[in-house]
């Protein structure tokens, strides 16, 4: 659906909403907004602004049913403001939404909507909106002041929507202080993740940036901090079905939190933003589970889970990756390839087998080990080693507290596809965050004593591992 049709309806959509109400009515029940939209996104380093969108003219349907429970709930866990989208022809949304959002969440809410008239600011701020999209494509500059002083009045952000460098120069000329830079071209709907790269020099270091449209995972959030302060994301989030794990990886990025013995810290781990749970089954942990206590874990909470195995026997290993429904086996033995082969015969086929190893000089590399994926732990005190015991040696089995030097990581080639273990605790998980690899496991530093999880030390360990530096940060 090309813009200018979407606007031919918006407008004829407004003419007869005006008749049933002034402006002045609209504005004698209106108090001014107390949520700083603004304040909360340059808070979030970067800020994410999480949308509720059930459709859209690009992608039809979008999330079944319109319940907005389970997304009001895990949006308001995460996000550090949510906009709603409230046209109802085309985007399936819808201002009663908005009131819903407004009642359940304590966040800033965004209106999404193609605005053309003061009318509609009115109307989002008595639903409850904190701040309102003009999108520059949209309305002339005499619009735009129109709409934007309301929304002042009424102590509303705006965010000016741009496209390309010549809009950035009329917002940043306009004074707008919130630019959107969407990467989607409302005239052709393609989607090109350049476009912020490539627009966001054109913007003021004073003003706060927001990248919008097209952003999946938390990869393209990294490579796009250095241009903006924010990101917005609707469709790559509304339409999964398991929305938590989707709003978990894509705002901190996938993290297992590892010796799990309770069902409420499953839950907890997963409300803090952890998308994977590990079950220890070796027998000389202080985290050892049975499989009995492993499926009442498992109940708790809906993670991705993990079975970590110590010198135990395929059979072993292939019952409980059965019976616990496990998405990986992660093993922590003195498993040779040859081993780690037989471990995946073994085992279902939807369940990749993980290898841990010992990290005091080298790190191998995954071929080396015959695993789908290389977990790097912390290595006990330094003992002189060749380069197959240090792929062969049993690794730590969690919860040691101590790390390996990651400099190593620097020249890994396979950097981005490993798990990075030891001693991850919140004093070092932005630090941990930044050396791009696939995962961070956790277990230890997020504990108030050997297997149990302490909800604030969870709390804080996530606070820190989202972040990323970028725009206008020095770290």
């Amino acid at each position: 659906m090309a813009l200018d049709a979407i606007l031919a309806a918006k407008r004829a959509e407004l003419a007869h909403r005006k008749t049933a109400v002034s402006l002045e009515a609209l504005l004698a029940r209106c108090e001014p907004s107390r949520r700083d939209f603004e304040a909360a996104l340059r808070a979030g380093r970067p800020g994410f602004v999480l949308e509720i969108k059930f459709a859209s003219p690009s992608a039809g349907v979008i999330r079944a049913g319109g319940d907005l429970g389970p997304v009001l709930a895990s949006y308001g866990r995460h996000a550090d403001a949510v906009s709603v989208l409230t046209d109802e022809r085309f985007f399936g949304g819808s201002l009663a939404r908005l009131a819903e959002a407004r009642e359940r969440l304590k966040q800033p809410l965004l209106c999404k909507d193609f605005i053309l008239d003061p009318f509609q600011v009115a109307e989002a701020r008595l639903y409850g909106a904190d701040a309102i999209l003009l999108i520059l494509a949209a309305v002339d500059d005499a619009t735009w002041r129109g709409c934007a002083g309301l929304a002042q009045r009424l102590g509303m952000a705006v965010l000016t929507e741009v496209h390309d460098e010549a809009e950035a120069g009329r917002a940043t000329a306009l004074g707008a202080r919130i630019i959107g830079i969407n990467n989607r071209d409302l005239r052709t709907l393609h989607v090109d993740l350049g476009t912020t790269p490539r627009v966001s020099p054109r913007i003021p270091a004073d003003r706060l940036v927001v990248t919008e449209s097209g952003i999946a995972s938390r990869d393209e959030v990294r490579r796009l901090r250095p241009h903006a302060d924010a990101v917005l994301v609707g469709s790559a989030i509304m339409g999964k079905t398991d929305l938590d794990g989707a709003v978990n990886r894509l705002i901190y990025g996938v993290t297992k939190v590892c010796g799990l013995t309770r069902a409420e810290d499953a839950v907890a781990a997963r409300d803090a933003g952890a998308t994977h749970g590990g079950l220890v089954f070796a027998a000389n942990s202080p985290r050892r589970v049975t499989l009995e206590q492993a499926e009442v874990v498992r109940g708790g909470a809906r993670l991705e889970w993990v079975g970590v195995f110590v010198d135990q026997s395929p059979a072993e290993i292939a019952v409980a990756a059965a019976r616990l429904e496990l998405g990986a086996v992660q093993l922590h033995g003195r498993e040779t390839p040859d081993g780690v082969a037989r471990v995946r015969a073994a085992v279902p086929r939807e369940a990749e087998v993980w290898k841990a190893v010992q990290a005091p000089d080298r790190l191998p590399l995954r071929a080396e080990t015959g695993a789908d994926r290389v977990l790097l732990d912390g290595s006990r005190p330094a003992e002189p080693t060749d380069s197959r015991r240090s792929m062969s040696a049993p690794a730590p089995l969690g919860g040691t507290g101590r790390r390996f030097d990651w400099a190593l990581l620097a020249d890994y080639p396979e950097r981005a596809e490993v798990i990075l273990a030891g001693g991850l605790r919140a004093e070092n998980a932005a630090r941990a965050a930044a050396l791009g690899t696939w995962a961070l496991d956790v277990s230890s530093g997020v504990e108030a004593t050997a297997g149990l999880k302490s909800a604030a030390r969870l709390g804080a360990f996530f606070a820190a591992r989202r972040r990323l530096p970028g725009r206008g940060d020095a770290t």
